[in-house]
């Protein structure tokens, strides 16, 4: 089965990686401003506009943040969409090192779908398949997220699966001669990580904000309530489990030495401390579990309400957890449209694993990718995520003009400009440039020349992006986006470059953008 086009296109690398000169068109404008400042096309087109990272793969993994796919399996919109092991296969070659399994019971075995949904399933065999399939021996290291909603009678069938798809590829027992704590990704090059749920049995039940009440990413939520009434058939039939989270089989539970993925009650990190013998395990957890033995390992798995309901006044609380564990937060399941979360929101609070949704290139998977391009899907942490900079920043951009600005759909004539924006911790700033009209504009595209600048000054933030878009001026109706770049500040290169400019569904266009950039310390 072929995927639908949108979802293989995301080309961010492009501004990384350009491609050859030859194949660029640059307007007559482009090149005369070039002559005049003794600037050479074809070796200005070969820099990147963006560098490639180089990153340490020795570090404890919670020092990470990781490149995650939220509903993996879904080609489309998570109620109506449907699934395919392709999916897979397609983000893992593009250095998703976290993806997701919903993994249910049916009357033809197991099954991955968004259960309770009109989504349409696939196997769970060739899903595991095609992971097992993806993944190289030098490849960083895969965190498989395993919801399962299967009766614990079947779930043996779930590790024969996994165990023949995967072999030696998955980390069945803790590694000789390195401590839990301290295991890297070096240590892990070309495994699987199964994260298996954990549920404390006097806690089977994840406590959200009131008002994001029943709000879960097992889709147990207001979401599939509301589906549910309508008449649908599913392909194949779920079978029911009586416990709203399944029951974990010791030999499924045996799998997930390393990330055991618990979702926490309510106040889980604000009140209360935990008694002594179980505080060795569960750094900061405000949950009173039963008499150890506990898991080790553990790993907190939250929705985005849970957490945004903690910000600003936590902040401080979970930056310090982040430091002993491993957090793993999930879109909110009122995103029918897959839309996305704001990762930047998640990273800055210090959450390893934050999950997106690669069926949507709006602005959250733009800042994923501007994150994880060039790399293998691990980036380390910025040493300072919190705490006032005593360096400011200055950045100044020269915006000069397109080349090759596709024209608009059903428009003759067209009003281009160039929308800036600075995403940064203690101020968002944007500028816009002129606004020309465009007409008769030929196959080959627009070509538009703005001569612009703009200025902003900044307190030093290594989780600091900027996103340039080019948007069409509507006068009747909400200005319509047509391109987009988006870096993050301290991986672009300084000095005159071309930008590579990507449709609003992550493709190449041929268009390009000559800017300069200038970073200074103030």
């Amino acid at each position: 089965m072929m995927i639908p086009s949108a979802h293989l296109s995301v080309e961010t690398a492009i501004n990384i990686y350009p491609p050859e000169s030859d194949s660029i068109r640059l307007s007559l404008e482009i090149l005369s401003f070039l002559k005049q400042n003794g600037l050479g096309a074809h070796e200005l087109l070969k820099r990147p506009a963006v560098r490639p990272r180089v990153v340490d793969d020795t570090r404890p993994l919670r020092d990470y943040f990781v490149s995650s796919s939220h509903n993996t399996y879904l080609l489309a919109w998570q109620v109506l969409g449907r699934a395919s092991a392709e999916c897979y296969t397609h983000v893992l070659s593009k250095n998703a090192r976290c993806v997701e399994i919903d993994v249910w019971w049916s009357s033809k075995g197991p099954i991955v779908t968004h259960g309770h949904t009109l989504s349409r399933s696939v196997t769970f065999q060739a899903v595991c398949e095609a992971i097992g399939e993806a993944i190289c021996d030098k490849d960083w290291p895969v965190v498989v997220s395993l919801e399962c909603h299967v009766p614990i009678a079947h779930q043996d069938e779930l590790v024969d699966i996994m165990k023949g798809a995967w072999g030696n590829q998955l980390v069945q027992e803790p590694l000789e001669g390195v401590r839990g704590d301290a295991i890297s990704p070096r240590d892990l090059k070309g495994k699987i990580l199964l994260m298996v749920e954990y549920y404390p049995d006097a806690y089977c039940q994840e406590i959200t904000p009131d008002s994001e009440a029943l709000d879960y990413d097992s889709c147990a939520g207001t979401e599939c309530d509301d589906v549910s009434e309508l008449q649908y058939e599913t392909d194949p039939v779920l079978k029911a489990v009586d416990h709203p989270h399944a029951k974990i089989a010791d030999s499924l539970a045996d799998l997930g030495f390393y990330t055991r993925s618990m979702k926490p009650v309510k106040h889980w990190l604000t009140e209360g401390k935990c008694p002594p013998a179980v505080s060795l395990m569960f750094i900061d957890l405000a949950v009173e579990l039963p008499s150890p033995p506990h898991p080790p390992n553990i790993m907190i798995n939250i929705n985005e309400s849970s957490i945004l309901a903690m910000l600003p006044h936590s902040l401080s609380e979970l930056i310090e957890h982040s430091r002993q564990r491993i957090r793993r937060i999930y879109p909110r399941g009122v995103r029918l449209s897959s839309s996305n979360l704001d990762p930047l929101k998640q990273w800055r609070n210090g959450s390893q694993l934050v999950c997106i949704n690669w069926q949507n290139f709006d602005c959250g998977m733009q800042l994923n990718e501007a994150m994880f391009s060039g790399t293998s899907g691990w980036v380390e942490r910025p040493s300072r995520l919190i705490g006032l900079s005593e360096c400011k920043v200055k950045l100044t951009c020269n915006v000069i003009g397109i080349s090759s600005l596709p024209r608009p759909k059903e428009h003759k004539e067209f009003i281009p400009y160039v929308h800036a924006e600075l995403f940064n911790s203690s101020k968002n700033q944007d500028w816009q440039s002129e606004h020309f009209k465009c007409k008769d504009v030929p196959e080959d595209g627009a070509d538009v020349m703005w001569n612009g600048r703009f200025e902003w000054e900044f307190e030093e933030d290594d989780l600091t992006f900027i996103r340039l878009r080019i948007l069409h001026h509507g006068t009747l109706s909400k200005d319509e986006q047509m391109l987009v770049f988006c870096a993050r500040l301290y991986d672009l290169e300084q000095g005159w470059r071309f930008i590579h400019l990507l449709s609003m569904d992550g493709r190449r266009t041929g268009a390009t953008l000559l800017v300069r950039f200038t970073i200074s310390g103030i």
